[in-house]
């Protein structure tokens, strides 16, 4: 197996040579004025964020901090507008393996609002999921440049994947979701292997171990409250999209999912309650 050192900001780390290849290629694209999204999946303990992180890592050239992990999708929103133009962020989505349906649904939108959102950005978003075929469609086939599959073999030895770039990688949502979520059809573009890279130390496995705590013991919250905090984290994201990104307020509207009168009727409300003005929809 073919791999090159690399070095970055003062970090050493070797990354598969084929695997390093599809990265500059993002790095053109991102040049080029596009955004790219990429998807890494495998099953839980399997080594897929720790390779997500290297990605993220090189694809920053080094400049990779821990406030660009986000934890969620809802992390993901508050942390867009600190994200730099052509930047990269990394959304390890592995609480969804623990999450209900409807967990899983709420969860996709917000994803969906991101893919839309770094158009605007030209940002390089890593998508870390315990499954590429629960994801919907628009991010699993039509968002998404190119899957790399994280797995182990009998002996459970961290560090081996399989790269399926776009073409293979819709055929594999519609093939393999017919054959039990299965990987073998069609066959990967060719396989690697990666090794293990931290340049955070204790710090990283603060954020993963608190990650992993808050989706095994999720808050519990009457029906009102969650309504609450949902139509607080959307117009939160809709003032961002419009003061901070620029976006017309329809389109900002429409990204959201919801009418303008909604979202005006909510914002009232929320400001008769905190008796303080809020954004005029």
């Amino acid at each position: 197996m073919v791999y090159l050192d690399i070095e970055l900001n003062g970090k050493k780390f070797k990354l598969h040579e084929r695997l390093k290849n599809k990265l500059d290629n993002i790095k053109m694209v991102q040049k080029k004025g596009w955004d790219a999204a990429v998807l890494i999946d495998g099953i839980e303990g399997s080594g897929k964020s720790t390779l997500g992180l290297t990605c993220a890592y090189y694809l920053s050239d080094g400049k990779f901090e821990l406030k660009d992990i986000c934890t969620g999708s809802n992390d993901a929103i508050a942390k867009l507008d600190q994200v730099k133009e052509g930047g990269v962020l990394l959304i390890d989505e592995g609480s969804l393996l623990f999450s209900s349906t409807d967990s899983m649904r709420r969860e996709q939108k917000q994803l969906i609002m991101i893919l839309n959102v770094i158009r605007q950005k030209r940002i390089a978003l890593i998508i870390v999921s315990p499954s590429f075929f629960r994801l919907n469609r628009y991010i699993a086939v039509d968002r998404t440049r190119f899957l790399i599959h994280v797995y182990t073999k009998e002996d459970l030895r961290r560090g081996r994947f399989t790269y399926f770039g776009q073409k293979k990688k819709n055929k594999l949502y519609e093939l393999g979701k017919k054959n039990f979520n299965s990987y073998a059809k069609p066959r990967a573009n060719w396989n690697g292997t990666f090794i293990d890279f931290n340049p955070f130390g204790e710090e990283y496995h603060k954020i993963k171990k608190q990650s992993l705590q808050e989706a095994l013991n999720p808050m519990k919250k009457d029906p009102r409250s969650i309504n609450e905090m949902r139509r607080d984290i959307e117009l939160e994201l809709y003032d961002k999209l419009v003061e901070k990104l620029g976006l017309s307020r329809e389109k900002a509207a429409e990204m959201i999912g919801r009418g303008r009168k909604t979202l005006y009727t909510w914002a009232k409300a929320k400001e008769m309650a905190e008796n303080k003005p809020v954004m005029v929809i």
